[in-house]
């Protein structure tokens, strides 16, 4: 992965690293970089410390050998920040909105549910593959289309 998001005044380079070696092991910020548009820094850095602690549990009480549990911290580090990583990727680069999304944006208007859901997308407590499925998108233009106009 490695992309450049730019914006906010700045180009921020937007990569992956392998988050162990022998001998060390990255969390965080340390192990991957993106936009700080969306402050998910220590959001990221606790949960990636409980991961690579399950991790070395695995390896100390003997269920899996140090290079396959750190291989599985790795991966289910990526699987957790892949979405966020591209969504900051997209929101940094402070491009025009396809229209799709102004669609979007458009139906949330009078949906305050919806909005503090889509809101959560950015803060990390709404799963962005979840909010943004096909499914969830034409359900919450399809809600807007139904309400009268005020």
């Amino acid at each position: 992965f490695n992309e450049t998001g730019s914006g906010f005044g700045a180009a921020v380079p937007a990569f992956f690293r392998r988050p162990y070696g022998p001998g060390w092991a990255l969390v965080g910020d340390a192990g991957y970089v993106k936009h700080p548009v969306t402050a998910q820094g220590i959001t990221n850095s606790f949960s990636h410390a409980e991961m690579l602690a399950e991790a070395l549990d695995e390896v100390f009480s003997g269920r899996a050998q140090m290079d396959q549990a750190l291989a599985g911290y790795e991966h289910r580090r990526n699987e957790e920040v892949l979405p966020m990583f591209e969504y900051t990727t997209q929101l940094a680069k402070l491009e025009p909105m396809p229209p799709e999304m102004l669609v979007l944006l458009n139906a949330l208007r009078s949906n305050q549910e919806e909005t503090g859901r889509f809101i959560g997308t950015v803060t990390g407590a709404v799963s962005i593959p979840e909010f943004f499925s096909p499914e969830n998108i034409n359900r919450v233009i399809e809600a807007a289309a139904l309400k009268p106009a005020a």
